[in-house]
């Protein structure tokens, strides 16, 4: 019985090591803003016109997602932010940080 915990311990101390050693993945492209769609565009100056912050934010969810991945928008329980990067994308700048 004990043979059988040690051969365990070593594999599992192996398959940790393993995890370990790989590496990070690649951060996601920087995105410009080019390729926002007329709903993500309307949605993020809507949000631009409350000063970049506000408690109701009547859009959709897949608009909500996509600009949140982008990291366009912060959303949280009870309110959503304008990001730095979401002002860019408004506004064009997409290349200057």
């Amino acid at each position: 019985m004990a043979a059988a915990r040690i051969g365990t311990r070593e594999l599992l101390g192996r398959v940790v090591r393993g995890l370990r050693r790989r590496p990070a993945p690649p951060p996601p492209p920087a995105d410009d803003g080019a390729a926002l769609g007329a709903a993500e565009q309307a949605a993020l100056k809507q949000l631009d016109a409350a000063d970049g912050y506000t408690t109701r934010w009547p859009v959709g969810r897949e608009v909500a997602r996509s600009l949140a991945s982008r990291q366009l928008v912060v959303i949280a329980p009870d309110y959503v932010l304008l990001t730095k990067a979401g002002r860019r994308a408004l506004t064009g700048d997409g290349g200057r940080r």
